[in-house]
This record gives structure tokens, C-alpha cells and sequence, in this order.
């Protein structure tokens, strides 16, 4: 339709100018015609003749001439009266009005040629007037006027309208044929970049643009396939800078939350989903508080955004489970929507309690050494001070010096034997042993204190095979049965017993003895750990055992625990593997 109107208006306003154009120089020719026959008709009807004023013969001249030039012949005098009319009988000619005042008379009048196109009353018809001035010795004798009816001229344009109708009439098919074709060759090239920058949108860049030809849509098409391959190179930068980003935060170890100027979770890495124990993802968008839980972390990361600032604090936390955390938190812009606040998360819980071990351990060595110590300096004091004279009095201080003194190697060796084991100062040779024979070999040295305290030994491990060092399995079986033995009842039981459990063999040692409160039994394997101190010591034990006992299966790759109930007994249990494995 765009092209229709188009075409109608051009074809229309080409009309009209033609038209007009032709008509104006038909006009000219028409004037120029008339021109040349007022000349031509003022060679007979002569200014003397005007001058003489026979109306009668004039009038008898302008209608003969009339007749050959087919044009109206009009003589009128210089005060306007009219001589002779072609187109005009006699009675006519006589009451034929003054034409003084007709613009072409006036014209000639004055000396000139004159011409004018108006209605005629006295014919009623629209004419072309051209007047020119009869002088007789440079004196205005009178006008020659001739004048022609326009229809010639309407004539040349009707015949010009014609062909120009029809060929709009056929035109306008034709327009909107081939206005049709350009507007689907158009708007398939358009639909064709529509659908491409759709792609674009969705992210897809790979398909091109087709480029035929090399007007503007081309010129489009090839700057949008130029866009599409800028983007897809800086798309592919920001994708990979993601991918690192994404991976470093992954596996990271410290937990990390930034948040936005009103304190919502924007980025929540799985280390610090993991510390508040929330699912993935699920953060992102909700308040920090609801997240954390903890108005602590909350206060300090809103100080720290709104400050702009580095605000560093040790923050104990209760849920999902207690942990200690040192908690940075750090403001680095305002702007909305972004980034604001980073808050980075290092879980010191491990720390703090290896540290509370440091000291328990200072602690507890300090005290299992100065109470021998304290002891020994006594009867060192009691021996100096007389009590060498007395024979009996000083052999019983120094056996119990001796006791003592067999205390602090015992605590000392034992001590050094764990400082060993842990560093692994001492290799392991693994080999391969038969379980059974292994526990009857350690039971034979126990037989003296089994019988002591009418104690039954049960072994009923089958022949199992496993991978260990010979002597650090020995000692582990010592410790236990030793235990088992010390903290039993009279009469009572030990009972040995080992399973597969895949490439592991499941190694317990189970007495009947006094038990372990349930409390108890997650730090029985600490060092110096005692559930009845006195005791310990009266039993000569230096609370070392069982931490060198988990040492040194951990060493295997094996792990150790204890299953006890105060009053019926207990079970220590520990693994070991059936095949070769690389000792650390």
C-alpha cells in the first residue's frame, strides 16, 4: 500500500505538471497563431479603413475573414464602440455593449499587443483574446481583435488525460504486483535478521547472518554477524573468567558471602553453605540473618558495607553445629544491585581444639610428672634429713623411689614412643601374619596376671590373614589385653574375636570388667585421658596406652573405637587390612 500511494502521487502530480505544461504551451502557440493572424487580418481591414468608420463595410470584412480563419474578428474603435463582430448579426453588432474596458483593449489601446483568457457574455464561452493596436501615423486608429474558443485547448488535454488514466489504471496492478514481490523479498531478508537477532538473544551467536548483495540490509546483516562474533569472543572471556571464578570459589576451603548494599546473599560458595548447613543455592536473594543466623555476622558485615571498611572478629557458632570462626568482613562499593560486601569465613574450630589439647596435654604432663617428682623430692628430703640411719625405714622409701623413678621412665618412654609414632619417625615393615597365632603369642605372657585374678581368655579368632608390622600389632594387642585385664572383675571373661568386613579385618577385644561412662567414651583415646585417675595410677598405668594404640593403626590405615557401658564391660575394637597397602 506504501508503494501504491507512492506511485498514485508521483503518477498524479507527473500528470497534473504534464497537463499544465501542455496547456500553457498550447496557449502560447494559441496566442502566438492569433498574433500573427491579427497581422495578417490588419493588411485588409487597415487603419484607414477603421479610421473612415463604415460600420457596415467593416462589419462585412470581420465576418467574411471570420469564415476563412474560423476565428471570432472583432473591430473596435479607440473609444470602445464596436465596428465589426464575426461571430455577431447586424442588429447585434448594434446593441453589442462598449469594450473599452476589456483588459486585451486596454493593452492596445495604450500601443501593445494585448491578450487575456475570460468568459465571453456576449457568446458565453470561454475565450483566448488577442488584441492588437491599428495605428495610422502613430496615432490609435482602432483595435483588431481576434479571439478563439478554448475548447482546442481542452481538446489536446483530453486526449493527454486519456492515456494518462489508463495507464494508472494499469499501473496500479502492476504497482502493486511488483510492490508485493519487493515487500516479501524485503520482509524474508528482514525475517531472516529478526530470527538471527532471537538467536542472538537466547545467547545462540554460532549461525550467521546470509549476505547477498551490498545494500543497507546486507550492510546490517554483516554488522550484526561482526556484533554476533565480538560478543561470542567476549562472551567466551567472560565464561571462562567465570569458570575460574566459579572453580576457585568451589574449592575453596575458608567460606565466602558477598552481599548487596541491603545485606541480601548475591554469592554463597559451598564451603560457607557447608558451615551453616543449607542447601546449594538456596541462599541467593534472602537477608544475611536468615542465612547466618547469628547477629553478630549480620551487625559486622552492615558495618563494614556502610563504613566502607575492614572489620575482622572471632565469632563462636552454635547452629547447625558449634564451631569457632574468624569472620572478615569487607565493604567495597554501593552501588545498587551489585556487589557491596564481601564476608569471608575461616572455620578455626580444628585450630581452637588442638589448642585446647596443647594446653590439656602441657597440663596433664605437668602434672603426671611433678606428682613422681614431688614424691621423689620427699624422700629424698626424709633420707637427708636421718632417715639413712634407720635400715628399715630408708629401704622402704627408696623401693618406693624405685617405683617412682620405673613411673617417670615408663611415662617418658611412652611419651617418646607417641612422639615417634605420630611423626612417623618409625617405618613400618609390613608383612604378612597370621591373626590367631599373633594374639596367642601376646595371651602367653598374660597367663600369670589371667590366673591372679581367675580370669577365662577367649580366642576365637578363626586364621585370618592381614598386613602389618609384626611388633606394632603386638604392642596394640598388649594394650588391650593389658586393659582388659586391669579394669575386669574377678572371674570374669575376655573374649578376642575378628571378621572381614571387604579388605579389612574387624579386630575387637571385649571384657566384662567395671565399663566406661557412656560420656567417657568419646575421649578415651585422648592422651592422659582417665576415667578413674586413682585407679590408673594404682594400676601403674600412665594414661598413654590407648592414644599410642590409635596412632599406630591409624599408621596401618586402619581406625579404632569403643563401645562401653559403665558397670558391663567394654569393647575396643580396630581394623587392619588383608592386602598390601603403601604405609605413610
Amino acid at each position: 500500500m506504501a508503494y501504491l500511494t507512492l506511485f498514485i502521487l508521483v503518477f498524479t502530480l507527473t500528470a497534473i505538471f504534464i497537463s499544465q505544461t501542455l496547456a500553457n504551451r498550447t496557449l502560447s502557440q494559441l496566442r502566438e497563431s492569433l498574433t500573427t493572424q491579427c497581422r495578417l487580418v490588419s493588411e485588409t481591414l487597415t487603419p484607414s479603413l477603421v479610421e473612415g468608420g463604415e460600420r457596415g463595410k467593416i462589419h462585412e470584412i470581420t465576418h467574411r475573414l471570420g469564415e476563412k480563419a474560423g476565428a471570432r474578428i472583432t473591430v473596435i474603435r479607440p473609444d470602445g464602440a464596436v465596428l465589426g463582430d464575426s461571430w455577431e448579426t447586424w442588429e447585434g453588432l448594434l446593441q453589442m455593449e462598449n469594450h473599452r474596458e476589456r483588459p486585451e483593449v486596454k493593452t492596445a489601446l495604450l500601443g501593445s499587443i494585448g491578450s487575456s483568457i475570460r468568459y465571453s457574455m456576449t457568446v458565453k464561452r470561454k475565450m483566448l483574446y488577442v488584441a492588437l493596436p491599428l495605428k495610422k501615423d502613430e496615432q490609435i486608429a482602432g483595435v483588431l481583435r481576434i479571439a478563439l474558443p478554448l475548447t482546442r485547448v481542452n481538446e489536446i488535454l483530453s486526449s493527454i488525460r486519456r492515456p494518462v488514466l489508463i495507464s494508472l489504471i494499469l499501473g496500479i496492478p502492476l504497482t502493486l504486483l511488483l510492490g508485493s514481490l519487493l515487500s516479501r523479498y524485503l520482509a524474508r531478508r528482514i525475517h531472516e535478521m529478526v530470527q538471527a537477532a532471537r538467536r542472538y538473544g537466547k545467547g545462540d551467536l554460532a549461525q550467521p547472518i546470509r549476505i547477498t548483495g551490498d545494500d543497507e540490509i546486507n550492510i546490517l546483516a554483516r554488522a550484526m554477524n561482526q556484533m554476533a562474533s565480538q560478543l561470542k569472543g567476549r562472551m567466551s572471556e567472560i565464561e571462562a573468567e567465570k569458570t575460574k571464578f566459579s572453580a576457585i570459589l568451589a574449592h575453596m576451603v575458608e567460606g565466602v558471602v558477598a552481599v548487596d548494599c541491603e545485606n541480601r546473599v548475591l554469592i554463597m560458595n559451598p564451603s560457607a553453605e557447608a558451615i551453616f548447613g543449607i542447601n546449594k543455592g538456596s541462599a541467593f536473594g534472602k537477608n544475611l540473618i536468615e542465612i547466618v543466623r547469628n547477629q553478630k555476622i549480620h551487625e559486622m558485615t552492615l558495618k563494614a558495607v556502610e563504613g566502607q571498611s575492614l572489620i575482622a572478629g572471632e565469632i563462636g557458632l552454635a547452629f547447625p553445629e558449634p564451631r569457632v570462626l574468624r569472620a572478615n568482613a569487607l565493604g567495597i562499593s554501593k552501588c545498587e544491585g551489585g556487589v557491596c560486601g564481601i564476608l569471608v569465613l575461616h572455620d578455626i574450630t580444628e585450630i581452637r581444639r588442638l589448642e585446647n589439647l596443647r594446653r590439656e596435654f602441657v597440663a596433664n604432663v605437668s602434672h603426671e610428672l611433678k606428682t613422681p617428682l614431688t614424691s621423689l623430692k620427699g624422700f629424698i628430703e626424709t633420707l637427708a634429713g636421718g632417715a639413712l640411719k634407720e635400715p628399715e625405714r630408708s629401704q622402704a622409701f627408696l623401693k618406693m623411689m624405685e617405683e617412682d623413678t620405673n613411673r617417670l621412665t615408663r611415662l617418658i618412654e611412652d611419651l617418646l614412643e607417641l612422639s615417634k609414632i605420630e611423626s612417623k619417625e618409625i617405618p613400618l615393615t609390613l608383612e604378612k601374619l597370621d591373626l590367631k597365632a599373633e594374639i596367642e603369642t601376646v595371651t602367653s605372657g598374660f597367663e600369670p596376671l589371667l590366673r591372679q585374678k581367675a580370669l577365662t581368655f577367649e580366642n576365637c579368632v578363626e586364621s585370618i590373614q592381614v598386613w602389618a608390622d609384626r611388633d606394632r600389632l603386638r604392642q596394640v594387642l598388649i594394650n588391650l589385653i593389658d586393659n582388659a585385664i586391669k579394669f575386669n572383675k574377678e572371674r570374669g571373661r575376655i573374649i578376642v574375636r575378628a571378621g572381614e568386613i571387604g579388605d579389612k579385618v574387624r579386630i575387637s577385644v571385649e571384657d566384662t570388667g567395671i565399663g566406661i561412662p557412656e560420656k567417657a567414651t568419646p575421649r578415651i583415646f585422648e592422651r592422659f585421658f582417665r576415667v578413674d585417675k586413682a585407679r590408673s595410677r594404682e594400676l601403674g598405668g600412665t594414661g598413654l596406652g590407648l592414644a599410642i594404640v590409635k596412632h599406630i593403626i591409624e599408621a596401618h590405615g586402619g581406625s579404632v573405637s569403643c563401645e562401653s557401658r559403665l558397670g558391663d564391660g567394654s569393647k575396643f575394637s580396630f581394623t587392619l587390612p588383608t592386602r598390601p597397602f603403601h604405609a605413610p
